[in-house]
């Protein structure tokens, strides 16, 4: 059984590495201390029986795969791969793969924190895997279109969010410049003998890691999959187990975007219940108090209104903060909605750091301030901390052609998002419409259906009542399109992104017992939490009355 403290690690590390490529400014020293080790003195090969150790306790390497599967006689692809070994060789199980999502969420960084953490839950039988998808880490294609100082001072002209016509238009101007340097390196001509004849970017898309993720099933001598994705890792289950049925082992989908919806670009729905986790923080600021809350007033309506005021007087005059931990900063309204964003991901930490980084703000209390936003440069850091263009090279590829779209047209989009949740609307928003100028299509996108008949294995999806991101919504379309019996839907009636990155006592007793035993709750179980942001320990969640 996971303790406590080992349950609320595991979830605050989920969360930093699931949402560092869908926030952009997030801080990339909280991801970790990278170890010393440099993946150029691995050797590809084409299985994973020669590995070299790394990282103190695990174990590294790199797969060869074919960059295109139709074509297996054309250019290579190779997936930068680490392991932390299971330690009861007795009792050996396999591997577990892990995605941390994204896209654009490296697994050989995320495993080096999550797999020592992770081992208690699943037992000791199991080796943990992480792998960098393509365009990605360390592996190869890389989605690195700008080198790391050219792409620090580029940065630095993000619009966001976008609040007019003419803001929308210069995020497309922006995304319009990053499409062309990742298709001066991705694009190629569709055809050749090397990557770069062929273009790399074609072969990016979800499909094509999933055929990857069973190449590194069977580089470990195994036939199924075993899997944990949460948040865009769930749509990467979702293709594996639509695609190879007869190769799922258990596998664990957590955080739930409906793959129908991600390959149709219909993001709205995906902010369902956003404004429902920003409710949350004002309603249970507000019930604790100041003396918990230093933002709450006597009423709920008070408290928002008392956030708005601080956001419109920062929008109004952002804060210069001198000192800062990077020596100098302006704490702008663009930076505070995006803070507010990434807290609502785990609200148990995040809560209480958007209450006090909202009192500072609201007395311009610059040392309180000292390490807001503070980042690091890439210069120098592994694969897997520097700045690329995974995000849209993996979903521009997933989504449908948007080139013919008008700046009217994503102006509507955009306005239309932002009417539909408050706190997501805008981010939302540019994940779609960063994709308008790119220029690059998928070569052999998977077209079938999100689903099977049978599976071979089991699957189990996972979601919290409340997710910000992921709605409890596409957690039940999804589970429907599987045989009952071998998929089951757990509920966590809390708040938050992802059970895992929330993850109280019952729901990580589901995770083990399914992991060790595979054994699949009663579909529609429901699982309380072991504490609430602000109020602390509780019997009940988020919905005293809730029910399926």
């Amino acid at each position: 059984m996971l303790s406590t403290p080992s349950i609320l690690s595991l979830a605050r590390l989920l969360a930093v590495v699931s949402s560092v490529h869908a926030i952009r400014w997030i801080p990339r020293q909280e991801t970790g201390d990278p170890a010393p080790f440099d993946w150029k003195t691995v050797t590809p090969n084409t299985d994973l029986k020669t590995l070299v150790p790394c990282y103190d306790a695990f174990q590294c390497g790199t797969l060869t795969v074919p960059l295109d599967y139709s074509r297996t006689d054309g250019p290579n692809a190779t997936i930068a791969v680490t392991i932390l070994p299971a330690t009861d060789k007795a009792n050996y199980k396999g591997s577990i793969l892990i995605n941390p999502g994204g896209p654009g969420g490296s697994g050989t960084q995320a495993v080096l924190g999550l797999g020592p953490l992770l081992a208690p839950l699943v037992g000791p039988g199991y080796d943990i895997v992480g792998f960098d998808p393509r365009g990605t880490g360390e592996s190869l294609p890389s989605a690195k279109c700008f080198d790391a100082a050219e792409w620090r001072i580029f940065e630095q002209n993000e619009i966001f969010p976008m609040e007019s016509r003419e803001a929308v238009a210069h995020a497309l101007a922006h995304d319009e410049v990053i499409a062309a340097k990742c298709a001066e390196k991705l694009l190629g001509t569709g055809k050749g003998s090397t990557v770069e004849e062929v273009g790399g970017g074609r072969f990016m898309d979800t499909g094509s890691v999933a055929n990857d993720m069973l190449s590194i099933v069977h580089a470990l001598g195994q036939e199924k999959l075993n899997y944990l994705g949460v948040s865009y890792g769930t749509i990467l289950g979702q293709h594996f187990a639509a695609m190879h049925p007869d190769k799922v082992g258990l596998m664990v989908i957590d955080g739930v975007a409906d793959a129908v919806l991600w390959r149709s670009a219909k993001l709205t729905t995906e902010m369902q219940n956003s404004d429902n986790v920003f409710d949350a923080f004002v309603n249970l600021c507000t019930k604790t108090g100041k003396s918990v809350c230093p933002i709450a007033e006597k009423n709920a309506e008070k408290t928002l209104a008392r956030v708005h005021r601080i956001l419109a007087a920062v929008k109004a005059q952002p804060i210069p903060i001198v000192p800062h931990a990077n020596g100098f900063h302006v704490a702008t309204y663009e930076e505070l909605r995006a803070f507010v964003r990434t807290q609502m991901y785990f609200p148990l930490a995040g809560f209480p750091e958007i209450a006090a980084v909202l009192a500072a703000a609201e007395t311009r209390n610059i040392t309180a301030l000292h390490d807001f936003a503070a980042d690091s440069p890439d210069t120098g850091l592994p694969g897997w901390f520097s700045g690329d263009q995974a995000l849209q090279a993996i979903s521009c590829v997933d989504f449908p052609d948007l080139s013919s779209t008008t700046l009217d047209e994503a102006w509507s989009f955009v306005r239309n998002t932002s009417n539909y949740s408050w706190s997501f609307g805008s981010i939302m928003a540019r994940v779609k419409t960063e994709c308008i100028p790119w220029k690059i299509r998928p070569q052999n996108p998977y077209t079938g259906s999100f689903g099977a008949e049978k599976l071979s294995g089991k699957l189990l999806v996972a979601s919290n009542v409340y997710d910000p991101i992921t709605p409890l919504a596409d957690a039940r379309a999804v589970v429907k399109r599987f045989p009952a019996g071998e998929s089951a839907l757990l509920v966590q009636n809390s708040i938050g992104h992802c059970v895992a990155l929330n993850m109280g006592q019952c729901a990580a007793e589901v995770f083990g017992k399914f992991f060790q035993t595979g054994e699949l709750p009663k579909s529609g179980t429901i699982c309380q939490p072991d504490e609430l942001p602000f109020v602390g320990n509780v019997t009940v969640g988020i919905e005293p009355n809730f029910h399926l």
